[in-house]
């Protein structure tokens, strides 16, 4: 009989809530519980806030540990938070369980430079448990950094990179919106943005270092630039039901850059915007042979993060211990039809 990998899910905000689904509906997939600390989900089913209807009857728990207490698990997934300092205390919780930990947290997508000591405390922790810890996602986690990693293998050199993501965010859920400024004053939006109450994109820097320490590349130094709103040329309403006034933030557009000198070698252009306007996702490699690869359309983020998540189940049941990046785990694909007893 095939055996399932079973998990505990924490985190039922929309994207959570997208990634829980998608996880009910696998087949090689049990999900043993779910848990938020959101007053207003606790004790409720979980029937409720997902579309599947076959959920077991699954009630939102409000406490990871003693949930772990009572449930073993293959792994958990973590849809909390972009930042590292706030998830830790959950990656530790299901590491010392004996559960490996899949994050959708950006700044664990590649946490080493600007985490070290979390980063050495986490791989120690996972490896004296004999887990994995990884963070994932479509952008970091893929499209933006081990795409155009594995996209390089045919060149005999590498000169550069440009990889550009280009998205119509009116298609994407409200906070990702309002996370880039939609509806802001131009005013409104650098002042959000240096008080960080907002923050545009999350991790364009952690993917440039994936990648430079993929590939071997010697930079000077990696420069992420503040966010640029892009403004609106006519009013719109948008998806959750609020007007945009003509002149107003309709997304942002986010860069980063590494260079070697006055060379940049690699360079990120991360925008996202509410309008009719083509969406793709391109990776331009400048050497031998040289390469452009464009997806047309591009992949709509909130969809591949969840394939990310549920994807990664089997891979990294089988991934060696310890702190891990996507670089580092075998290459990724569709995984429903693997089960845990063919592994």
């Amino acid at each position: 009989m095939s055996k399932l990998f079973t998990i505990i899910q924490v985190g039922l905000g929309p994207m959570g809530r997208l990634i829980v689904t998608l996880l009910l509906k696998r087949r090689n997939i049990d999900v043993k519980g779910v848990v938020d600390t959101n007053p207003q989900l606790i004790d409720e089913k979980l029937s409720k806030f997902c579309d599947f209807e076959d959920e077991l009857g699954l009630v939102i728990e409000s406490n990871l540990e003693v949930l772990l207490s009572k449930e073993k698990v293959d792994v958990v997934v973590i849809a909390t938070s972009s930042s590292l300092e706030k998830v830790v205390p959950l990656i530790k919780q299901a590491v010392n369980s004996g559960s490996s930990v899949i994050s959708i947290c950006e700044e664990l997508s590649y946490p080493y430079q600007m985490y070290p000591k979390i980063s050495e405390e986490l791989d120690v922790l996972a490896k004296s448990n004999n887990v994995t810890v990884v963070g994932t996602g479509i952008n970091p986690g893929y499209l933006m950094d081990l795409l155009p990693i594995v996209i390089t293998a045919p060149c005999q050199n590498v000169k550069s990179i440009k990889i550009t993501r280009m998205m119509n965010s009116a298609k994407r859920r409200e906070p990702f919106q309002r996370k880039i400024g939609t509806g802001l004053t131009s005013e409104e939006f650098h002042q959000k943005i240096s008080q960080k109450e907002i923050t545009g994109h999350v991790g364009l820097t952690q993917s440039i270092q994936m990648i430079v320490a993929a590939l071997g590349f010697q930079y000077d130094e990696i420069i992420e630039f503040p966010p640029k709103e892009i403004i609106t040329e006519k009013e719109f309403i948008t998806s959750y039901g609020e007007t945009v006034p003509k002149g107003y933030v309709c997304g942002l557009q986010s860069k980063a850059i590494a260079k070697k000198g006055e060379k940049e070698i690699i360079m990120l252009d991360f925008v996202a915007y509410a309008g009719d306007h083509e969406e793709y996702d391109s990776i331009e490699i400048i050497g031998n042979p040289p390469i452009q690869q464009k997806i047309s359309g591009g992949v709509h983020g909130d969809v591949g993060t969840a394939a990310m998540v549920a994807n990664l189940i089997p891979i990294v049941i089988k991934a060696k211990a310890g702190l891990l990046t996507m670089k580092d785990l075998p290459v990724p694909c569709y995984t429903e039809n693997i089960w845990k007893n063919s592994i």
